[in-house]
């Protein structure tokens, strides 16, 4: 049976091996993201805390992820990702192992988060850029889709599996399991040789130092776009989906747990589709793929701002995390296509920063707010904020001369 064309990405034997590792190595990484916010509100009612975990476990990322992509443009993607996993694994052990013995403390769990972004500095950008490494340049777009799908996939099933392990065997289970599930991901990338050099030259070692990523931001038009608008994303967007949903729900819709699992499965659904639709289209549609997806969080956050009920929640925020989803997937797809292969690191280590690192202290911004104007005032703020700011990005970002190809249905 021959393959669809979208998934023919799939037939090189180095990136189908390495993302299979990583479905089962991000759905034990989602099982520790739900056990670790249950550990932690066990130890204290505050959500404070539960926001300075999350801070003190992306901090390194902020300052380090440039760094981290410096790295990897100077040595094998694969080495580093061996010695990055190796080291999460054994963090989650030693969460583990804490956790079963009953000896886990508030200052445990900060220690281990905070090593855990060290770690995660690192692995990050080499993770990012070593896909494109393992296909065809023109199968990059493909690559990068599938990358994001298993990534909203196991967002979806880590969870409700940890639920079950912690309900039956306590939440030391969970991260046991996630240690083992590097397992996976360590056996494919030893059976992934170090990549030779590209018959073009384009894999060669990255020059320059850690401001070379950023210089090409800058020099890149296209590039500083997608960057800023990324940007204004985690800025306005992003924190309230990772952070502010929970409350949301408790307050905005007088929600229970049940009404709170109804949400976050439609926050996965949709987010897994919006990943799944990056597999269609090519860049010369750019824009339009970008204005859907600015307009699709904007407006799905404002409606939210405007409704009490269950159900039109869960309709918005399936847009909503459709809506984000492809339209981040999107520009790390262009982002990952265009950029020079001896740069890819350092420019993704700028992503990562912009993204990941750059969230935790947006939402103490929205939170902030919340507490000054109302929570239904501040969704309304930032989500004409963001469509006004979003929009003068857009109308400015160029659009590639020759095609970022990808898979035709």
């Amino acid at each position: 049976m021959q393959m669809p064309t979208v998934l023919r990405v799939l037939h090189g034997r180095d990136f189908r091996f390495y993302w299979c590792g990583q479905a089962i190595s991000l759905t034990g990484t989602w099982m520790q993201v739900m056990a670790q916010g249950w550990v932690v509100t066990g130890l204290s009612p505050a959500a404070s805390v539960l926001s300075a975990v999350n801070i003190a476990s992306t901090l390194p990322i902020l300052l380090l992820s440039v760094v981290g992509g410096t790295l990897a443009d100077r040595h094998e993607k694969r080495r580093i990702l061996i010695v990055t996993q190796v080291g999460m694994m054994l963090l989650a052990f030693a969460m583990s192992a804490l956790v079963f013995s009953h000896q886990i403390a508030l200052w445990h769990i900060f220690v281990l988060a905070t090593s855990l972004g060290l770690v995660t500095a690192f692995d990050l950008p080499a993770a990012q850029a070593f896909p494109p490494e393992l296909v065809r340049r023109d199968e990059i777009p493909q690559a990068v889709a599938l990358m994001q799908a298993i990534f909203h996939g196991s967002r979806l099933v880590g969870p409700a599996v940890a639920g079950v392990l912690v309900a039956h065997f306590g939440a030391g289970s969970a991260f046991l399991a996630n240690g083992l599930s590097f397992l996976a991901v360590l056996a494919t990338l030893l059976l992934i040789p170090d990549r030779a050099p590209a018959p073009d030259g384009t894999h060669s070692r990255g020059h320059g130092g850690i401001g070379a990523g950023f210089a090409y931001v800058r020099r890149e038009p296209l590039v500083g776009k997608l960057m800023t608008l990324a940007a204004l994303t985690t800025t306005f967007i992003f924190p309230f989906l990772a952070v502010l949903l929970v409350y949301y729900v408790r307050h905005s819709l007088a929600g229970d747990a049940r009404a709170l699992g109804t949400i976050f499965s439609a926050s996965g659904l949709g987010a897994l589709a919006g990943a799944l639709a990056l597999l269609f289209g090519d860049s010369r549609r750019l824009r339009l793929w970008l204005w859907v997806g600015v307009l699709g969080c904007g407006l799905a956050v404002l409606g939210m701002s405007l409704t009490h009920r269950l159900l039109w929640a869960v309709v918005l925020v399936t847009v909503l995390s459709f809506a984000m989803s492809s339209l981040m997937g999107r520009i790390s797809q262009t982002i990952q296509h265009v950029v020079p292969n001896e740069l890819r690191g350092r420019v993704m280590g700028v992503f990562a920063m912009a993204f990941t690192g750059l969230m935790p202290y947006a939402a103490l911004l929205l939170a902030a707010l919340a507490d000054t104007f109302g929570f239904e005032r501040m969704l309304q703020l930032g989500a004409f904020l963001y469509l006004g700011l979003a929009a003068v990005v857009l109308v400015r970002v160029p659009i590639p001369t020759a095609p970022v190809a990808v898979a035709q249905r």
